[in-house]
């Protein structure tokens, strides 16, 4: 069988109208606080398998004491649906009971049922909800979490079918009182069904409850325990405590105290059913290789080692051989009285072991949350994933898949009026859209921290005007009217009324459309190794050339690259006198500068302390290289500040453009 890949849940308990949640296949993580429907999706699947063996009409049958129907549905008919990989059929339950869109010969929801796991923290209290003074009897727990999702031997019914006919009443042989044949048979059939279970535990599965403690539950320098579920066909007539009995009829007895000795005394005439009893022994294992049993479990260990325990002897259940067949583990807030160091053993076994089932894991824990995605993330199986947070809204679900990229989820949030956390989310796309625009220098402050919007806004303005381009003017009107929504939500949400709020949001949204059709600048600026370069002063009698040593490199795109050449050379002349020295007033062939190899950027701020009024301005409008101004060449681009912010790059890619000469040229 394929796995599910959509639940629809329409007017069944957390949900008033249509709800769905499309799997497409995949496991399931979801974070929700408590309330807010992740629990609805659990018992709306758990009440969908169940339909196979038990009636779920009065589910939504609203004169019914277990009516989960939602209170403030308008929905004619409330009911729960799922549809599997690759087929249109749907699988329903509603006031009509189970149905399928077209009738197949074997409903595929009976065997799905018999092989899945539904586990919550109710089922792991009940296993050890015993006071001190108590034995253990684990009969309840079974009939009510285990034996309705497991098949008999011969896989024709669950075997809590059997116990549910066991209990209408004791069937006769006509109108005598001899026991009607099938109905012992049934008794018979049931108890080694049972038993059938208790051994596969103890002893026949791949790996029994006390294998799967001890290998991946232990605590480190910890003994190992012997986990063993007893169900014996004990003949007392008085119930002893910690026996374990099979399922019988009978009559109760009780002990007396008559003339100071204790008597046994029918309590009724009536023969009974009288129900069965699973017990639990725990050893510990000792440094002889000897055990000791311990009495009481649910008073001598702690509650992460019962919790372990109980999850052994679920998981020692599992199918871990058989391929991958649509089934699943439902698990619900299991772990939520667990340490995180507890809670990751569970994690690990359920990520490492478990993977021939689809697991759908729900939990109110957000720091828990994001530690599984974490470890799934580490494991490289996100695409196998869905994950994804639920909450309530205006009484109603709303599902945010943690996949989408900001500005969805600002949407996803504005359409259903939750203006506060919409501005978040926009917010930060608006920092993820503006970065997007700057090159990594530009980004991040001079620790390699993340700026600010405020502060990435106004490099951002800088650096397209140092290229030549400018922000429109509206856009960053836009931005100043948006900036104390955008930089402060919260404190802003507290102050105005919602219909501004959202008016601004909605400019917001526009600022947004306008930033995200900017084109990036990506380009290389870039002058080749021997180019001659020649300044003439604009106004005063001054002229220089020189050559450069490897080739001139500034990238734009990611990151600022930038290959500063040296200048080598370096002839100048001034009122017609070559060499000319400024310092002594007259030429000197001796000058340091003739055989010096400056960088071009320290060459330039030379250029400026001579008394000749010259700017980088100037230099890079009256520079020429081919007989182009450089300020030309390079398309308007402030080439100065550019490679000041490149500074810290300026080591790396030195071997591009060797062969020709580039003016903007998109990479």
């Amino acid at each position: 069988m394929a796995s599910i890949s959509k639940i629809t849940i329409n007017g069944f308990k957390a949900f008033p109208k249509e709800f769905n949640l499309n799997l497409d296949g995949k496991n399931l993580l979801m974070y929700g606080e408590n309330g807010s429907g992740k629990s609805s999706i659990y018992y709306a699947l758990h009440a969908l398998l169940q339909s196979q063996c038990h009636e779920i009409q009065k589910y939504f049958n609203k004169n019914s004491d277990e009516c989960i129907v939602n209170t403030m549905t308008a929905t004619p008919v409330p009911k729960v649906s799922v549809k599997f990989e690759n087929s249109d059929i749907t699988y329903n339950i509603s006031e009509n009971g189970y149905e399928e869109s077209i009738q197949q010969p074997t409903s595929p929801i009976k065997d799905l049922n018999g092989k899945c796991v539904f586990i919550n923290h109710k089922f792991l209290f009940n296993f050890f909800s015993f006071r001190n003074s108590q034995y253990i009897d684990l009969f309840p727990v079974f009939i009510k979490e285990i034996l309705p999702f497991t098949l008999t031997t011969d896989k024709s019914r669950y075997i809590s079918q059997i116990y549910d006919e066991i209990n209408i009443g004791i069937q006769r042989k006509g109108k005598g009182k001899l026991i009607a044949y099938d109905y012992k048979n049934k008794i018979k059939k049931f108890n080694n069904e049972v038993k059938n279970i208790i051994d596969y535990i103890n002893t026949n599965a791949p790996r029994t409850a006390t294998k799967i403690y001890n290998d991946f539950f232990r605590d480190s320098g910890a003994p190992n325990l012997r986990i063993v579920l007893n169900y014996l066909d004990n003949k007392d007539e008085i119930i002893q405590n910690n026996n374990s009995y099979w399922l019988r009829l009978g009559y109760r007895y009780e002990e007396e105290k008559i003339a100071g000795k204790l008597q046994k005394v029918k309590i009724s005439n009536r023969l009974e059913i009288l129900n069965p009893v699973i017990t639990l022994s725990i050893d510990e294992d000792k440094e002889d290789g000897s055990f000791t049993p311990i009495a009481k479990p649910q008073s001598y260990f702690n509650e992460a080692k019962l919790t372990a325990i109980v999850l052994s002897i679920r998981f020692s259940l599992l199918d871990t051989i058989t391929a991958q067949d649509g089934r699943f583990l439902a698990l619900d807030d299991m772990l939520i009285s667990l340490d995180m160091s507890n809670r990751m053993k569970v994690i690990d076994y359920l990520l490492s072991e478990c993977n021939q089932y689809k697991i759908y894991l729900f939990t109110h824990d957000r720091a828990f949350y994001n530690f599984i995605w974490t470890k799934i993330s580490k494991k490289k199986c996100n695409n196998q994933w869905l994950h994804k947070r639920i909450y309530i809204q205006h009484s109603e679900p709303v599902l945010i898949d943690e996949d989408d990229d900001y500005i969805s989820k600002a949407k996803k949030f504005y359409q259903i009026q939750d203006y506060e956390t919409s501005a978040i989310y926009l917010r930060k796309s608006l920092e993820e859209t503006i970065g997007n625009l700057l090159p990594y220098e530009l980004k991040t402050s001079a620790g390699g921290g993340f700026l600010s919007l405020e502060t990435l806004w106004q490099k951002l303005i800088k650096y397209y005007s140092d290229n030549g381009k400018s922000i429109d003017k509206n856009t960053q009107k836009v931005f100043d009217d948006s900036k104390l929504l955008i930089l402060n939500p919260a404190a802003h949400f507290q102050r105005l009324s919602n219909p501004i709020y959202k008016k601004e949001l909605e400019m917001t949204f526009d600022l947004h459309t306008q930033l995200s059709h900017i084109d990036r600048i990506e380009n290389m600026l870039c002058i080749e190794k021997g180019k001659i370069f020649n300044f003439t002063h604009p106004t005063k009698p001054y002229k220089c050339d020189f050559s450069i040593d490897k080739d001139f490199i500034l990238e734009q795109g990611d990151r600022l690259i930038n290959v500063m050449p040296k200048c080598k050379d370096i002839h100048w002349n001034y009122n017609g006198i070559m060499y000319y020295d400024f310092e002594k007033g007259g030429e000197n062939q001796n000058h340091p500068l003739k055989t010096a190899t400056p960088k071009l950027n320290k060459f330039i701020e030379g250029l400026e302390k001579l008394p000749l009024e010259i700017t980088e301005e100037i230099f890079w409008a009256n520079c020429k290289v081919d007989n182009t101004p450089l300020k030309d060449f390079f398309g308007g681009v402030n080439i100065t500040s550019l490679m000041l912010a490149s500074a810290k790059n300026r080591n790396t890619k030195r071997d591009l453009c060797k062969t020709f000469i580039y003016r903007e040229i998109p990479i």
